[in-house]
Protein backbone atom coordinates (compact mmCIF):
# COMPACT_ATOMS: atom_id res chain seq x y z
CA UNK A 1 0.00 0.00 0.00
CA UNK A 2 2.78 2.42 0.98
CA UNK A 3 4.74 1.51 -2.14
CA UNK A 4 1.72 2.15 -4.37
CA UNK A 5 1.10 5.49 -2.65
CA UNK A 6 4.73 6.46 -3.17
CA UNK A 7 4.54 5.59 -6.88
CA UNK A 8 1.28 7.56 -7.12
CA UNK A 9 2.94 10.64 -5.60
CA UNK A 10 5.92 10.29 -7.94
CA UNK A 11 3.62 10.15 -10.97
CA UNK A 12 1.73 13.24 -9.80
CA UNK A 13 5.00 15.10 -9.24
CA UNK A 14 6.30 14.13 -12.68
CA UNK A 15 3.06 15.07 -14.45
CA UNK A 16 2.82 18.38 -12.60
CA UNK A 17 6.43 19.29 -13.40
CA UNK A 18 6.23 18.30 -17.05
CA UNK A 19 2.84 20.04 -17.30
CA UNK A 20 4.29 23.38 -16.19
CA UNK A 21 7.25 22.99 -18.53
CA UNK A 22 5.04 21.97 -21.47
CA UNK A 23 2.71 24.94 -20.96
CA UNK A 24 5.63 27.38 -20.84
CA UNK A 25 7.38 25.79 -23.80
CA UNK A 26 4.32 25.81 -26.09
CA UNK A 27 3.29 29.33 -25.07
CA UNK A 28 6.76 30.65 -25.86
CA UNK A 29 6.54 29.09 -29.33
CA UNK A 30 2.91 29.87 -30.20
CA UNK A 31 2.95 33.26 -28.59
CA UNK A 32 0.43 34.91 -30.89
CA UNK A 33 -1.99 31.96 -30.83
CA UNK A 34 -1.79 30.91 -27.19
CA UNK A 35 -5.53 31.10 -26.51
CA UNK A 36 -6.30 28.88 -29.50
CA UNK A 37 -3.60 26.46 -28.39
CA UNK A 38 -4.98 26.22 -24.85
CA UNK A 39 -8.48 25.71 -26.24
CA UNK A 40 -7.23 22.90 -28.46
CA UNK A 41 -5.47 21.24 -25.50
CA UNK A 42 -8.65 21.50 -23.44
CA UNK A 43 -10.79 19.87 -26.14
CA UNK A 44 -8.21 17.14 -26.69
CA UNK A 45 -8.00 16.48 -22.95
CA UNK A 46 -11.77 16.05 -22.66
CA UNK A 47 -11.66 13.42 -25.37
CA UNK A 48 -8.75 11.61 -23.68
CA UNK A 49 -10.56 11.61 -20.33
CA UNK A 50 -13.67 10.20 -22.00
CA UNK A 51 -11.74 7.17 -23.31
CA UNK A 52 -9.38 6.75 -20.33
CA UNK A 53 -11.47 7.61 -17.28
CA UNK A 54 -9.20 5.56 -15.02
CA UNK A 55 -6.47 8.17 -15.46
CA UNK A 56 -8.76 11.15 -14.87
CA UNK A 57 -6.74 12.49 -11.92
CA UNK A 58 -3.42 12.21 -13.76
CA UNK A 59 -4.76 13.93 -16.87
CA UNK A 60 -6.39 16.66 -14.78
CA UNK A 61 -3.11 17.37 -12.94
CA UNK A 62 -1.21 17.63 -16.22
CA UNK A 63 -3.84 19.96 -17.73
CA UNK A 64 -4.02 22.26 -14.70
CA UNK A 65 -0.26 22.65 -14.46
CA UNK A 66 0.02 23.12 -18.23
CA UNK A 67 -2.40 26.03 -17.98
CA UNK A 68 -0.41 27.39 -15.04
CA UNK A 69 2.78 27.27 -17.10
CA UNK A 70 1.04 28.95 -20.03
CA UNK A 71 -0.24 31.72 -17.75
CA UNK A 72 3.23 32.36 -16.30
CA UNK A 73 4.75 32.52 -19.76
CA UNK A 74 2.06 34.91 -21.01
CA UNK A 75 2.64 37.22 -18.05
CA UNK A 76 6.38 37.35 -18.81
CA UNK A 77 5.77 38.01 -22.50
CA UNK A 78 3.22 40.75 -21.76
CA UNK A 79 5.70 42.37 -19.36
CA UNK A 80 8.30 42.44 -22.13
CA UNK A 81 5.77 44.00 -24.50
CA UNK A 82 4.82 46.67 -21.95
CA UNK A 83 8.42 47.70 -21.27
CA UNK A 84 9.37 47.57 -24.96
CA UNK A 85 6.35 49.77 -25.70
CA UNK A 86 7.59 52.32 -23.15
CA UNK A 87 11.00 52.41 -24.83
CA UNK A 88 9.41 52.83 -28.26
CA UNK A 89 7.05 55.56 -27.12
CA UNK A 90 9.67 57.67 -25.35
CA UNK A 91 12.24 57.37 -28.15
CA UNK A 92 9.70 57.69 -31.00
CA UNK A 93 10.50 54.14 -32.06
CA UNK A 94 14.26 54.63 -31.59
CA UNK A 95 14.61 57.44 -34.14
CA UNK A 96 15.31 60.44 -31.91
CA UNK A 97 17.76 61.38 -29.16
CA UNK A 98 16.43 61.35 -25.61
CA UNK A 99 17.66 62.29 -22.13
CA UNK A 100 18.61 59.12 -20.23
CA UNK A 101 19.40 58.72 -16.55
CA UNK A 102 20.25 55.48 -14.75
CA UNK A 103 22.54 53.50 -12.45
CA UNK A 104 25.43 51.25 -13.51
CA UNK A 105 24.62 47.83 -12.06
CA UNK A 106 26.84 45.33 -13.87
CA UNK A 107 30.03 45.33 -15.91
CA UNK A 108 29.63 43.03 -18.92
CA UNK A 109 33.00 43.21 -20.69
CA UNK A 110 36.02 45.36 -21.42
CA UNK A 111 38.40 45.34 -24.38
CA UNK A 112 40.74 47.67 -26.22
CA UNK A 113 37.75 49.07 -28.13
CA UNK A 114 35.15 49.66 -25.42
CA UNK A 115 33.76 48.83 -21.98
CA UNK A 116 30.16 47.65 -21.68
CA UNK A 117 27.90 48.07 -18.66
CA UNK A 118 24.23 47.42 -17.88
CA UNK A 119 22.31 50.52 -16.83
CA UNK A 120 19.20 50.05 -14.64
CA UNK A 121 16.84 52.21 -12.55
CA UNK A 122 16.30 54.11 -15.77
CA UNK A 123 14.45 57.32 -16.48
CA UNK A 124 13.73 58.02 -20.17
CA UNK A 125 12.84 61.66 -20.62
CA UNK A 126 10.30 62.09 -17.85
CA UNK A 127 9.13 58.48 -17.59
CA UNK A 128 10.46 56.16 -14.92
CA UNK A 129 10.82 52.57 -16.16
CA UNK A 130 10.54 49.40 -14.03
CA UNK A 131 13.57 48.98 -11.79
CA UNK A 132 14.91 45.82 -13.44
CA UNK A 133 14.62 47.09 -17.04
CA UNK A 134 18.09 47.70 -18.44
CA UNK A 135 20.11 49.24 -21.26
CA UNK A 136 23.43 47.85 -22.49
CA UNK A 137 25.70 50.92 -22.67
CA UNK A 138 29.10 50.98 -24.42
CA UNK A 139 31.76 53.46 -23.33
CA UNK A 140 35.18 54.10 -24.94
CA UNK A 141 36.80 52.86 -21.69
CA UNK A 142 36.02 52.14 -18.03
CA UNK A 143 37.94 55.04 -16.50
CA UNK A 144 36.07 57.08 -13.88
CA UNK A 145 33.18 54.61 -13.89
CA UNK A 146 32.12 52.38 -11.01
CA UNK A 147 29.19 50.14 -10.21
CA UNK A 148 26.33 52.08 -8.53
CA UNK A 149 27.29 55.34 -10.27
CA UNK A 150 24.30 57.40 -11.43
CA UNK A 151 24.92 58.61 -14.99
CA UNK A 152 22.98 60.94 -17.23
CA UNK A 153 23.44 61.59 -20.94
CA UNK A 154 21.59 62.36 -24.12
CA UNK A 155 21.73 59.81 -26.89
CA UNK A 156 19.90 57.55 -29.29
CA UNK A 157 18.87 54.06 -28.24
CA UNK A 158 18.89 51.09 -30.60
CA UNK A 159 17.16 47.73 -30.61
CA UNK A 160 19.59 44.79 -30.42
CA UNK A 161 19.99 43.31 -33.89
CA UNK A 162 19.80 39.56 -34.49
CA UNK A 163 20.94 37.41 -37.39
CA UNK A 164 20.23 33.92 -38.68
CA UNK A 165 22.76 32.37 -36.30
CA UNK A 166 22.25 34.30 -33.05
CA UNK A 167 19.12 35.90 -31.59
CA UNK A 168 20.89 38.76 -29.82
CA UNK A 169 17.71 40.55 -28.75
CA UNK A 170 16.30 37.53 -26.93
CA UNK A 171 19.73 36.87 -25.39
CA UNK A 172 19.67 40.37 -23.85
CA UNK A 173 16.04 40.03 -22.79
CA UNK A 174 17.09 37.11 -20.60
CA UNK A 175 18.94 39.75 -18.54
CA UNK A 176 16.04 42.23 -18.88
CA UNK A 177 18.06 44.39 -21.27
CA UNK A 178 15.81 46.08 -23.83
CA UNK A 179 18.06 48.41 -25.80
CA UNK A 180 21.67 49.36 -26.51
CA UNK A 181 23.48 52.70 -26.63
CA UNK A 182 26.97 54.09 -27.22
CA UNK A 183 28.04 57.00 -25.02
CA UNK A 184 31.32 58.93 -25.04
CA UNK A 185 31.06 61.46 -22.18
CA UNK A 186 28.30 60.76 -19.63
CA UNK A 187 27.78 62.96 -16.59
CA UNK A 188 28.07 61.40 -13.14
CA UNK A 189 25.39 62.84 -10.85
CA UNK A 190 25.77 60.64 -7.76
CA UNK A 191 25.71 57.07 -6.47
CA UNK A 192 22.87 54.64 -5.76
CA UNK A 193 24.06 51.58 -3.76
CA UNK A 194 21.73 48.62 -4.17
CA UNK A 195 22.29 47.23 -0.65
CA UNK A 196 24.83 47.24 2.16
CA UNK A 197 25.69 43.58 1.55
CA UNK A 198 26.31 44.16 -2.16
CA UNK A 199 28.63 47.07 -1.36
CA UNK A 200 30.66 44.93 1.06
CA UNK A 201 30.88 42.03 -1.39
CA UNK A 202 31.89 44.38 -4.21
CA UNK A 203 34.61 45.97 -2.06
CA UNK A 204 35.98 42.52 -1.18
CA UNK A 205 35.89 41.55 -4.85
CA UNK A 206 37.72 44.71 -5.97
CA UNK A 207 40.32 44.25 -3.24
CA UNK A 208 40.97 40.66 -4.31
CA UNK A 209 41.30 41.71 -7.95
CA UNK A 210 43.88 44.34 -7.02
CA UNK A 211 45.81 41.83 -4.92
CA UNK A 212 45.89 39.32 -7.79
CA UNK A 213 47.12 41.98 -10.21
CA UNK A 214 49.85 43.01 -7.76
CA UNK A 215 51.16 39.45 -7.45
CA UNK A 216 50.77 38.01 -10.95
CA UNK A 217 51.78 39.58 -14.27
CA UNK A 218 49.74 40.14 -17.42
CA UNK A 219 47.47 37.42 -18.70
CA UNK A 220 48.27 35.14 -15.74
CA UNK A 221 46.53 37.56 -13.39
CA UNK A 222 43.51 37.80 -15.68
CA UNK A 223 43.28 34.00 -15.90
CA UNK A 224 43.43 33.60 -12.11
CA UNK A 225 40.73 36.25 -11.78
CA UNK A 226 38.55 34.15 -14.07
CA UNK A 227 39.23 30.90 -12.19
CA UNK A 228 38.88 32.26 -8.66
CA UNK A 229 36.31 35.03 -9.01
CA UNK A 230 34.67 34.41 -12.39
CA UNK A 231 36.00 37.70 -13.80
CA UNK A 232 36.55 36.96 -17.48
CA UNK A 233 35.87 40.42 -18.90
CA UNK A 234 39.57 41.35 -18.76
CA UNK A 235 40.85 38.31 -20.67
CA UNK A 236 42.14 38.99 -24.17
CA UNK A 237 40.07 37.92 -27.16
CA UNK A 238 42.85 35.51 -28.23
CA UNK A 239 42.78 33.72 -24.87
CA UNK A 240 39.00 33.45 -24.92
CA UNK A 241 39.13 32.01 -28.43
CA UNK A 242 41.71 29.41 -27.36
CA UNK A 243 39.53 28.32 -24.44
CA UNK A 244 36.48 28.06 -26.75
CA UNK A 245 38.33 26.02 -29.39
CA UNK A 246 39.80 23.62 -26.83
CA UNK A 247 36.50 23.07 -24.99
CA UNK A 248 37.78 24.59 -21.75
CA UNK A 249 35.49 27.60 -21.42
CA UNK A 250 33.99 26.06 -18.27
CA UNK A 251 37.25 26.87 -16.46
CA UNK A 252 36.79 30.65 -16.81
CA UNK A 253 32.97 30.74 -16.99
CA UNK A 254 30.56 30.43 -14.10
CA UNK A 255 28.82 27.17 -15.02
CA UNK A 256 27.40 24.22 -13.12
CA UNK A 257 29.87 21.95 -14.89
CA UNK A 258 32.78 24.14 -13.83
CA UNK A 259 31.66 24.41 -10.21
CA UNK A 260 31.16 20.64 -10.04
CA UNK A 261 34.68 19.97 -11.32
CA UNK A 262 36.12 22.38 -8.76
CA UNK A 263 34.11 20.72 -5.97
CA UNK A 264 35.31 17.26 -6.97
CA UNK A 265 38.95 18.25 -6.79
CA UNK A 266 38.47 20.21 -3.57
CA UNK A 267 36.77 17.18 -2.06
CA UNK A 268 40.09 15.39 -2.43
CA UNK A 269 41.25 17.40 0.59
CA UNK A 270 38.27 16.17 2.66
CA UNK A 271 37.97 12.62 1.29
CA UNK A 272 38.28 11.08 4.78
CA UNK A 273 35.40 13.16 6.16
CA UNK A 274 31.78 11.89 6.36
CA UNK A 275 29.58 12.71 3.39
CA UNK A 276 27.42 15.22 5.28
CA UNK A 277 30.49 17.22 6.33
CA UNK A 278 31.79 17.24 2.75
CA UNK A 279 28.41 18.46 1.52
CA UNK A 280 28.32 21.17 4.19
CA UNK A 281 31.80 22.40 3.25
CA UNK A 282 30.82 22.33 -0.42
CA UNK A 283 27.71 24.39 0.34
CA UNK A 284 29.77 26.98 2.26
CA UNK A 285 32.41 27.26 -0.48
CA UNK A 286 29.89 27.53 -3.31
CA UNK A 287 27.76 29.99 -1.34
CA UNK A 288 30.72 32.30 -0.77
CA UNK A 289 31.79 31.94 -4.39
CA UNK A 290 28.27 32.84 -5.57
CA UNK A 291 28.24 36.02 -3.48
CA UNK A 292 31.73 36.93 -4.61
CA UNK A 293 31.04 36.48 -8.32
CA UNK A 294 27.69 38.22 -8.10
CA UNK A 295 24.27 36.87 -7.11
CA UNK A 296 22.83 36.96 -10.65
CA UNK A 297 20.28 34.31 -11.57
CA UNK A 298 22.73 32.63 -13.98
CA UNK A 299 25.39 32.33 -11.26
CA UNK A 300 22.87 31.06 -8.69
CA UNK A 301 21.57 28.52 -11.21
CA UNK A 302 25.08 27.29 -12.00
CA UNK A 303 25.85 26.92 -8.30
CA UNK A 304 22.65 24.97 -7.58
CA UNK A 305 23.18 22.62 -10.53
CA UNK A 306 26.80 22.15 -9.50
CA UNK A 307 25.81 21.19 -5.95
CA UNK A 308 23.22 18.74 -7.31
CA UNK A 309 25.83 17.09 -9.50
CA UNK A 310 28.23 16.88 -6.57
CA UNK A 311 25.50 15.33 -4.39
CA UNK A 312 24.83 12.76 -7.12
CA UNK A 313 28.46 11.70 -7.17
CA UNK A 314 28.67 11.38 -3.39
CA UNK A 315 25.35 9.67 -2.69
CA UNK A 316 24.76 7.65 -5.85
CA UNK A 317 20.96 7.96 -5.37
CA UNK A 318 20.01 8.71 -8.91
CA UNK A 319 16.22 8.63 -8.72
CA UNK A 320 16.06 11.07 -5.82
CA UNK A 321 18.65 13.17 -7.60
CA UNK A 322 16.53 13.13 -10.76
CA UNK A 323 13.50 14.40 -8.84
CA UNK A 324 15.61 17.12 -7.23
CA UNK A 325 17.10 18.11 -10.58
CA UNK A 326 13.65 18.29 -12.19
CA UNK A 327 12.26 20.34 -9.29
CA UNK A 328 15.12 22.84 -9.48
CA UNK A 329 14.77 23.13 -13.25
CA UNK A 330 11.03 23.79 -12.92
CA UNK A 331 11.70 26.34 -10.18
CA UNK A 332 14.11 28.35 -12.33
CA UNK A 333 11.72 28.11 -15.28
CA UNK A 334 8.86 29.47 -13.20
CA UNK A 335 11.05 32.40 -12.09
CA UNK A 336 11.73 33.30 -15.72
CA UNK A 337 9.74 31.30 -18.31
CA UNK A 338 11.87 32.75 -21.11
CA UNK A 339 14.91 30.64 -20.19
CA UNK A 340 13.20 27.38 -21.16
CA UNK A 341 13.28 28.12 -24.89
CA UNK A 342 16.10 30.64 -25.24
CA UNK A 343 18.73 30.42 -22.46
CA UNK A 344 21.57 28.26 -23.78
CA UNK A 345 23.47 28.40 -20.47
CA UNK A 346 20.41 26.95 -18.70
CA UNK A 347 20.21 24.14 -21.26
CA UNK A 348 23.91 23.33 -20.90
CA UNK A 349 23.86 23.41 -17.08
CA UNK A 350 20.77 21.20 -16.85
CA UNK A 351 21.85 18.72 -19.52
CA UNK A 352 25.42 18.47 -18.18
CA UNK A 353 24.10 17.37 -14.78
CA UNK A 354 21.57 15.13 -16.54
CA UNK A 355 24.41 13.45 -18.43
CA UNK A 356 26.33 12.94 -15.21
CA UNK A 357 23.21 11.45 -13.65
CA UNK A 358 22.68 8.76 -16.28
CA UNK A 359 26.11 8.25 -17.86
CA UNK A 360 28.51 8.97 -15.00
CA UNK A 361 28.67 5.35 -13.81
CA UNK A 362 28.90 4.09 -17.40
CA UNK A 363 32.04 6.10 -18.19
CA UNK A 364 33.49 5.42 -14.74
CA UNK A 365 33.40 1.68 -15.50
CA UNK A 366 34.93 2.21 -18.94
CA UNK A 367 37.83 4.26 -17.59
CA UNK A 368 38.31 2.31 -14.37
CA UNK A 369 41.88 1.54 -15.50
CA UNK A 370 42.84 5.23 -15.19
CA UNK A 371 44.44 6.36 -11.90
CA UNK A 372 42.60 8.63 -9.51
CA UNK A 373 45.62 10.90 -9.03
CA UNK A 374 44.55 14.55 -8.91
CA UNK A 375 41.09 13.58 -10.11
CA UNK A 376 42.27 12.36 -13.52
CA UNK A 377 39.54 9.75 -13.85
CA UNK A 378 36.81 12.08 -12.59
CA UNK A 379 37.85 14.80 -15.04
CA UNK A 380 37.53 12.55 -18.09
CA UNK A 381 34.37 10.85 -16.78
CA UNK A 382 32.58 14.13 -16.13
CA UNK A 383 33.67 15.62 -19.44
CA UNK A 384 32.35 12.72 -21.52
CA UNK A 385 29.17 12.21 -19.45
CA UNK A 386 28.27 15.88 -19.78
CA UNK A 387 29.16 15.92 -23.47
CA UNK A 388 26.65 13.14 -24.25
CA UNK A 389 23.72 15.46 -23.54
CA UNK A 390 25.25 18.87 -24.30
CA UNK A 391 26.75 17.99 -27.70
CA UNK A 392 23.67 18.84 -29.83
CA UNK A 393 23.14 22.14 -27.99
CA UNK A 394 26.78 23.11 -28.63
CA UNK A 395 26.58 22.09 -32.29
CA UNK A 396 23.35 23.97 -32.97
CA UNK A 397 24.08 27.17 -31.03
CA UNK A 398 27.81 27.59 -31.59
CA UNK A 399 28.17 26.00 -35.01
CA UNK A 400 31.24 23.99 -34.06
CA UNK A 401 32.40 20.99 -32.03
CA UNK A 402 35.68 20.69 -30.15
CA UNK A 403 37.37 17.41 -31.04
CA UNK A 404 40.16 17.69 -28.50
CA UNK A 405 38.03 18.70 -25.50
CA UNK A 406 38.48 15.38 -23.58
CA UNK A 407 42.28 15.44 -24.03
CA UNK A 408 42.46 19.13 -23.14
CA UNK A 409 40.43 18.51 -19.98
CA UNK A 410 42.73 15.66 -18.95
CA UNK A 411 45.81 17.80 -19.52
CA UNK A 412 44.58 20.96 -17.81
CA UNK A 413 41.68 20.38 -15.39
CA UNK A 414 43.75 18.45 -12.77
CA UNK A 415 45.95 21.56 -12.41
CA UNK A 416 42.99 23.79 -11.51
CA UNK A 417 42.65 22.86 -7.79
CA UNK A 418 46.39 23.35 -7.28
CA UNK A 419 46.23 26.75 -8.99
CA UNK A 420 43.22 27.73 -6.91
CA UNK A 421 44.89 26.65 -3.69
CA UNK A 422 48.15 28.40 -4.56
CA UNK A 423 46.34 31.55 -5.67
CA UNK A 424 44.29 31.64 -2.48
CA UNK A 425 47.36 31.13 -0.26
CA UNK A 426 49.35 33.81 -2.10
CA UNK A 427 46.49 36.29 -1.68
CA UNK A 428 46.18 35.57 2.04
CA UNK A 429 49.92 35.85 2.74
CA UNK A 430 50.14 39.11 0.75
CA UNK A 431 48.12 40.84 3.47
CA UNK A 432 51.03 40.07 5.85
CA UNK A 433 54.00 40.30 3.50
CA UNK A 434 53.96 41.17 -0.21
CA UNK A 435 57.30 39.44 -0.76
CA UNK A 436 56.05 36.22 0.83
CA UNK A 437 52.91 36.40 -1.30
CA UNK A 438 54.98 36.71 -4.47
CA UNK A 439 57.21 33.83 -3.34
CA UNK A 440 54.26 31.54 -2.67
CA UNK A 441 52.62 32.70 -5.88
CA UNK A 442 55.58 31.70 -8.05
CA UNK A 443 54.54 28.00 -8.39
CA UNK A 444 50.99 29.18 -9.08
CA UNK A 445 52.31 31.47 -11.81
CA UNK A 446 54.05 28.45 -13.37
CA UNK A 447 50.73 26.57 -13.30
CA UNK A 448 48.88 29.52 -14.84
CA UNK A 449 51.53 29.83 -17.55
CA UNK A 450 51.19 26.12 -18.30
CA UNK A 451 47.41 26.45 -18.60
CA UNK A 452 47.74 29.42 -20.96
CA UNK A 453 50.36 27.73 -23.13
CA UNK A 454 48.54 24.37 -23.22
CA UNK A 455 45.21 26.02 -24.01
CA UNK A 456 46.78 28.06 -26.81
CA UNK A 457 48.39 24.89 -28.20
CA UNK A 458 45.21 22.80 -28.06
CA UNK A 459 43.07 25.65 -29.38
CA UNK A 460 45.50 26.33 -32.22
CA UNK A 461 45.49 22.81 -33.60
CA UNK A 462 44.06 22.75 -37.15
CA UNK A 463 41.66 19.95 -36.17
CA UNK A 464 40.75 21.38 -32.74
CA UNK A 465 37.23 22.23 -33.88
CA UNK A 466 35.09 21.33 -36.85
CA UNK A 467 32.35 23.63 -38.18
CA UNK A 468 28.79 22.35 -38.11
CA UNK A 469 25.98 23.71 -40.28
CA UNK A 470 22.79 21.66 -40.10
CA UNK A 471 20.70 24.22 -41.94
CA UNK A 472 17.02 23.39 -42.08
CA UNK A 473 17.57 19.98 -40.48
CA UNK A 474 18.44 21.39 -37.05
CA UNK A 475 15.16 20.32 -35.44
CA UNK A 476 15.29 16.85 -37.00
CA UNK A 477 18.86 16.36 -35.75
CA UNK A 478 18.05 17.39 -32.16
CA UNK A 479 14.96 15.18 -31.96
CA UNK A 480 16.75 12.16 -33.46
CA UNK A 481 19.79 12.66 -31.21
CA UNK A 482 17.82 12.82 -27.97
CA UNK A 483 15.66 9.87 -29.02
CA UNK A 484 18.82 7.79 -29.40
CA UNK A 485 20.22 9.04 -26.09
CA UNK A 486 16.87 8.34 -24.41
CA UNK A 487 16.96 4.79 -25.73
CA UNK A 488 20.49 4.38 -24.33
CA UNK A 489 19.36 5.66 -20.92
CA UNK A 490 16.52 3.12 -20.79
CA UNK A 491 18.82 0.35 -22.02
CA UNK A 492 21.58 1.08 -19.48
CA UNK A 493 19.08 1.29 -16.62
CA UNK A 494 17.65 -2.06 -17.71
CA UNK A 495 21.11 -3.62 -17.72
CA UNK A 496 21.83 -2.32 -14.22
CA UNK A 497 18.51 -3.60 -12.85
Amino acid sequence: MVKNLRIHDQILFFLGSTGVVSGIFLTNIFRENTLFLLLFVWILSIQIVFFFRTFFVYILVFIVFSYLGGYLSLERLHEIDRITGSFQKETVFFTEDIAIRGTLREKVSESDKNARYILRDITLGTQRLPEKAGILVSFPDSRHKSIDDILSFTGKLSLPTSNEVFDYRTYLLLSDVYATASVAFPDKTGTNPSSALSVVIREIREKLLHVIEDIYPGESAKLLEGILIGERANLSSETKKSFNNSGLTHIIAVSGFNITIILIFLSFLFRSFPIWIRLFLALVCVGFFTLLVGPQVSVLRASVFGLIAYTILLSGRRMRAFSLLLAVAVGFTVLDPLILNYDVSFHLSFLAVFGLLFFGDFFTRIFSFLPKWFGLREALTMCLAAMVFTLPIIMVNFGQVSLISPLANIAIVPIIPLVMLGGFLSMVTTFFSSYLGILIGFPTWLGLSYILQATAWFGGLPFATIPVDLGEYVGVFEIAYFLVVGFLVVYLRGEEE
